[in-house]
């Protein structure tokens, strides 16, 4: 049987005091009675309340000689039930037969049986939020208690509070069934194969039909490769092409140097000149323009150094009940502060990305996390492509992940090309040249296929791009250091 929305919690002494705790009685009795006239439409309401439901004592008692007698497929009418009392020696303490029998009289129908069960499960839950509460104030006033700690176990029980609010309960097979055949023809009405938060980039997509609910995605290269300008290139994209509301945990740089590769990118200015403000009118224009765009993102930056993992939980849960986060980015993993309870790097991995997993189905959201390459890949012959087994410190992240991806950049290893002339790198059946060419190696995905995709990097601008006729370029202004009669002075003007 589906488990309900809250625990025993709903009954503890903590509810107790001057204000009455919230209940429906009447509401109580409806339910139970319409149990009673048609013990088939338990099957409609055992998924929102259990015993712990109902505020009532002898309430609670009738419901869970129910709940038992539908657990053994046995029927449920005011014979059987009276009977099961009976046996238990609990008939009289809930008030006999004849109370068995107003009940029975008093709804005849099960017609608005979820109505009832939805208002009792309702009332059950306010409760669960004053007792909860209770909780919190007696694990703060405890004087060894810290306050990392306490904030994390409210916030974590709140989130679950609200998850099962919304339903998160065990489905029978036919409706697992039957809500998988609902989303295969709502996509197929679509115009688009992406069901998750998009990338971005469409061959991507391709693989991975956008990054979905409960995803660990791990983007993973070696330093230098571009793997934080891909994952603020893939920020930016989902917050543009899926309107995704996107968090960004930068461990490494602050806001602001994030936000100038941000509008490096968006803008085709050249980085450099962008740190220094020497850029002509008609850049510092284009700047101003995606500056804005950018701030219409719903963009979300916590640049906190140092983060502990715990810590770094209970932010993420803080903004996904505040802004509605449904896409988390994380760079990088090697940087989240181990807790005090491992003894290896090993074992802090492990932990950190088991953590993020976890995170990662409790919101229900993707969550995409950086991670450094050992540097075994250096020191192998050959192409020195990543592999699964060169993930930094702990085999954990490949088991974690849902997709792992690596940066590769053919021209960062330039003497393997040298003394050939135009070298070019061969992706799939298809060569490209080197400069400017990045692969992108989808290593594993635990959902559809495995294999890798061209894109262009532009350095200059801190930015992939596809591989196609249009990309981006070098401009004039960017290649040239001379900025002409039309260039303005660094400047401290604020474009937003």
């Amino acid at each position: 049987m589906a488990h309900p929305a809250y625990s025993e919690r709903s009954q503890s002494s903590d509810t107790s005091g001057l204000r009455v705790p919230p209940q429906a009685p009447e509401m109580e009795r409806a339910l139970l009675g319409a149990l009673l006239s048609d013990g088939a439409a338990f099957l409609r309401i055992g998924h929102l309340v259990e015993q712990s439901s109902f505020y009532k004592p002898n309430h609670r008692t009738l419901f869970q000689c129910m709940n038992e007698l539908d657990a053994r497929r046995e029927p449920i009418d005011l014979i059987t039930v009276a009977d099961e009392l009976r046996r238990a020696g609990k008939l009289e303490e809930i008030g006999g037969v004849p109370f068995l029998s107003e009940l029975a009289a008093e709804v005849p129908t099960s017609a608005n049986i979820e109505h009832y069960a939805g208002v009792v499960h309702e009332k059950a839950l306010l409760r669960n939020v004053i007792s909860l509460s209770a909780e919190a104030v007696g694990s703060a006033s405890d004087p060894t208690a810290r306050a990392d700690e306490v904030f994390e176990k409210v916030q974590r029980e709140l989130v679950e509070l609200i998850g099962r609010r919304r339903g998160r309960n065990a489905m029978t097979s036919l409706d697992a069934v039957k809500s998988t055949i609902e989303h295969i023809e709502y996509m197929k009405s679509r115009d688009t194969h992406v069901h998750g938060v998009s990338s971005g980039f469409d061959r991507l997509d391709d693989f991975t039909t956008g990054f979905n609910p409960g995803e660990l995605i791990i983007i993973a290269a070696r330093p230098s490769m571009g793997k934080t300008a891909l994952a603020m290139n893939i920020a930016t994209g989902a917050a543009q092409h899926s309107d995704a509301r996107v968090a960004i945990f930068s461990l490494e740089m602050d806001v602001r140097q994030l936000v100038l590769r941000m509008l490096a990118g968006e803008a085709h200015i050249s980085l450099q000149r962008l740190r220094t403000g020497r850029m002509s009118r008609e850049e510092y224009g284009r700047m101003s323009q995606h500056a804005g765009r950018l701030a219409d993102l719903h963009l979300y930056f916590d640049d906190q150094p140092g983060l502990e993992i715990g810590t770094l939980r209970a932010r993420a849960r803080q903004l996904w009940l505040e802004h509605k986060i449904n896409l988390i980015v994380i760079d990088y993993l090697q940087l989240i502060t181990p807790p005090k309870m491992v003894d290896n790097q090993q074992q802090w991995i492990a932990f950190v990305s088991a953590s993020l997993k976890n995170l990662a189905k409790e919101l229900k959201i993707p969550i995409i996390v950086l991670s450094q390459l050992s540097r075994a890949t250096e020191s192998r012959g050959g192409e020195r492509k990543p592999l699964l087994s060169d993930l930094r410190d702990s085999g954990a992240i490949e088991q974690d992940a849902d997709i792992v991806m690596f940066v590769y950049r053919p021209e960062y290893y330039k003497d393997l090309f040298k003394g050939k002339k135009d070298p070019q790198y061969e992706i799939g059946s298809q060569s490209y040249p080197i400069e400017g060419l990045a692969e992108i190696i989808v290593a594993k995905n635990r959902n559809g296929p495995t294999g890798s995709l061209p894109l262009a990097f532009i350095k200059e601008y801190t930015m992939f791009a596809p591989l196609e006729s249009n990309r981006p370029t070098m401009s004039q202004a960017d290649q040239s250091t001379d900025y002409g009669d039309n260039s303005l002075p660094p400047m401290d003007d604020n474009p937003f």
